[in-house]
């Protein structure tokens, strides 16, 4: 039965008044907040943007991405205006209808002359590409599940597939790239999947000149690294969380860069990283890295199960997402797999868990994002839960209402995340405005905890609570970030503290182990409950509801 079709109300000179002139960044802005208020409008808004762009793809050109001047290629103001459609495109859905778009990038650049000729601009532009085709089938793989499992691409859909993997492959052969270093290689690699069913010409990235690529070895943890055990595993305090890599709107960086990074975090004493099966091609990357050491079990992944949608649970349905972890891991087994329900009121997910409980290849099992209520039903199951990963900061600290109480009681171990609000607690946001929500420098971690910190109090409070963990960050010789990761870590029942790491973009791994070492002491935990005793903490657990509820 097809959906009745929307009346179209009026819309007054005024209000026409208003989109005309309103600065974009500003219209945005609103957009965003009303879509907040009310998101039973974010079906409609998402259907209206498939129309514009279904309508204006006849007038929209592909053509003339690259130019060559003094000897030199660069993109032009269509790559940005191409770049910008695909990107539309993924926001609302239409993930393979945006492919075609990505292919032929891809087939105009493998013209370029790459190295040589090649500006850093251009290179970067590329590995934006990269990280659009990577988010780009992630979606895909979502559109893939069905309640059964996931399904097999159709024959229409594999031709889109395989032409975006044979661009690729053009790319690779036309620069001769040899380099560990090629832009594509992220891409390539989210095409091999075997349920795809394309036919993938194999090409090992892992050389260089024919040569393997040295492995690296993982030192001991370091005295000052403080620990926490799960199930006599030895874990560090401070989990590297590579959600970034969801998307390139948190920047981009080269496979190369990745590594590297990889290798410095793990060898400073980030052994322990958190990702989950709609995080990009997180899992892969991590579990390249942690194969091409010589001690891989020195490396811990935490990875997740996530189910956003109906779906009928059995034992192969459950045990399929476990070997697809395993195998994007590069691992016969998972360290901790978080597993995440979006629907409380179908109670399957206590099945799901059963089975879970019962794979040897899953060796500790946590929750993601569940509130106290239904941690402690999946408790009463028998299942045993050995973390739970919610959200917990200065900002939001519904935790201690009823998840620590809960999770001291049953041994259960908090990762928490959101403890910075995506890099709002630092010193570089002291004494700032209030931030322009679609300003270049804003990620969307930050959209969504600027929101969290107008919950909380608003900007002028927060302006006063940066000053105060400032004086006690000089106290102590440390950055406010630091006061913040220590406010959070001083709960017993904490395990660890994920903190987000951009791999390539940036990196902050020598800031933040100064979060270990010390304690808050009376003055400074007295200072700090002073102001938030004037915030709206306590009523956020009922506006929001427990930890998770956000999300449901």
């Amino acid at each position: 039965m097809s959906s009745p079709e929307l009346k179209m109300a009026h819309v007054n000179l005024m209000v026409d008044t208003i989109i005309a002139n309103m600065p974009s960044e500003g219209l945005r802005s609103v957009l965003r907040s009303m879509l907040a208020a009310d998101p039973s409008v974010t079906v409609l808004f998402e259907e209206r943007t498939r129309n514009y762009l279904k309508k204006s793809a006849l007038t929209f050109s592909p053509e003339s991405l690259f130019t060559a001047e003094d000897n030199e290629s660069r993109t032009t103001g269509n790559f940005r205006a191409m770049q910008q459609r695909i990107r539309t495109m993924l926001g609302c859905g239409m993930c393979y209808e945006c492919i075609p778009l990505l292919t032929s990038i891809l087939s105009q650049a493998s013209h370029l002359r790459l190295p040589t000729t090649s500006s850093k601009d251009l290179l970067h532009a590329l590995s934006t590409i990269d990280g659009d085709i990577v988010q780009a089938l992630t979606a895909v793989q979502k559109l893939l599940l069905t309640s059964t499992g996931t399904r097999s691409p159709s024959q229409e859909e594999k031709l889109v597939l395989q032409s975006l993997f044979n661009a690729i492959v053009q790319c690779y052969e036309s620069w001769n790239a040899t380099s560990r270093d090629f832009i594509f290689e992220r891409s390539a690699a989210a095409l091999t999947p075997e349920y795809l069913g394309l036919d993938i010409r194999l090409i090992d990235f892992s050389t260089e000149g024919g040569q393997q690529l040295s492995k690296s070895t993982i030192p001991p943890l370091a005295s000052h690294i403080e620990t926490f055990k799960l199930s006599n595993v030895v874990l560090p305090r401070l989990f590297s969380g590579l959600w970034q890599l969801s998307s390139p709107l948190w920047g981009t960086a080269s496979p190369l860069q990745m590594r590297e990074q990889f290798s410095a975090y793990a060898s400073s004493g980030f052994t322990a990283y958190d990702m989950a099966d709609h995080y990009g091609d997180a899992e892969v990357m991590f579990g390249k890295f942690r194969a091409s050491c010589s001690n891989p079990d020195s490396l811990f992944g935490a990875t997740k199960y996530c189910i956003f949608a109906p779906i009928s649970i059995t034992t192969e349905v459950v045990a399929s997402n476990v070997a697809e972890r395993c195998t994007r891991m590069s691992a016969n087994h998972i360290d901790l797999l978080q597993f995440h329900w979006q629907s409380y009121s179908d109670p399957q997910y206590l099945t799901a868990l059963k089975y879970l409980q019962e794979d040897p290849r899953v060796h500790m099992l946590g929750l993601c994002n569940f509130d106290t209520e239904h941690m402690q039903i999946v408790l009463d199951s028998g299942i045993k839960v050995h973390t739970n990963q919610v959200q917990f900061s200065l900002i939001d600290s519904r935790p201690i209402f009823k998840m620590g109480e809960a999770c001291t009681t049953h041994n259960i171990k908090l990762l928490t995340y959101g403890t910075l609000c995506g890099g709002f607690i630092a010193d570089k946001w002291l004494d700032k405005p209030e931030p322009e929500l679609f300003g270049t420098d804003i990620t969307p971690s930050q959209r969504k905890y600027y929101e969290m910190i107008l919950n909380w109090g608003g900007w002028p409070l927060f302006q006063q609570l940066l000053r105060i963990l400032r004086q006690i960050a000089t106290k102590h010789g440390v950055s406010i970030s630091n006061v913040a990761t220590r406010w959070v870590l001083d709960f017993d029942y904490v395990g660890a503290v994920i903190v987000g790491t951009r791999m390539g973009v940036s990196a902050h791994a020598e800031e933040n182990l100064k979060s270990f070492g010390w304690k808050l002491d009376e003055a400074d935990q007295g200072a700090i409950h002073e102001l938030l005793k004037r915030s709206k903490r306590d009523q956020l657990i009922g506006l929001l509801g427990d930890c998770g509820g956000e999300y449901r």
